[in-house]
């Protein structure tokens, strides 16, 4: 059998290990491509969110009734119908930090600089977000400039693993000074550089 046109290994990325940032709603992207490590791009308004789970990894799904073929007695298969989509990510945090409560219980209740108050009606937090995934030589990455984040899941406190902080981000469209009009970008597979952009 012939192989296709555009089959390619090198087309394909195993995300051994992978990064997540965050920064103010409607942040453009990064300089693409950076070194992805916890000191994350150049542009310092990005900060890294931490460690996240090595066993549950980032989650992207999208929720929305199938397409509807509709008909005419003439036609039976006169047009397709084109749901609405709904597009968020699960994330397994695990470095316990203000930021990560923040973004679990939603709001930002600081009663000292070691103490964080858990708020009566949580509020989603308004984030950008950019995840970077590598292979080891090569990444790929994703940037989303409007995200609203809350707790999605249980936190729970076992002996025997790592405890993990799990969200979930809805994504909404891009507003001003995000650069692009949509829900967000997909950067293409690079190599990864051996210094970072100088932004």
């Amino acid at each position: 059998m012939p192989t296709p046109v555009n089959s390619s290994s090198t087309e394909v990325i195993a995300p051994a290990t992978g990064f997540i940032y965050v920064a103010p709603p409607n942040t453009p992207a990064p300089a693409w491509p950076f070194i992805p490590d916890h000191n994350g791009p150049v542009e310092t308004v990005w900060k890294s969110v931490g460690n996240t789970s090595l066993d549950n990894g980032v989650e992207m799904s999208m929720d929305g009734d199938d397409p509807e073929v509709l008909g005419s007695w003439q036609d039976p298969a006169l047009i397709t119908t084109n749901p609405a989509k709904t597009y968020s990510l699960t994330m397994n945090l695990e470095d316990i930090t203000i930021e990560t409560l923040n973004l679990y219980y939603g709001g930002k209740v600081l009663d000292s600089a070691d103490v964080f108050v858990i708020p009566s009606t949580p509020t989603p937090s308004e984030r950008a977000l950019f995840i970077a995934a590598s292979d080891g030589s090569q990444m790929v990455g994703f940037h989303y400039p409007r995200a609203s984040i809350i707790g999605s899941d249980s936190i729970t406190l076992d002996p025997s693993a790592i405890t993990e902080v799990p969200v979930t981000a809805t994504i909404l469209s891009a507003g001003t000074g995000a650069g692009f009009v949509g829900m967000g970008q997909v950067f293409k597979k690079v190599d990864i550089p051996t210094v970072n952009p100088t932004g």
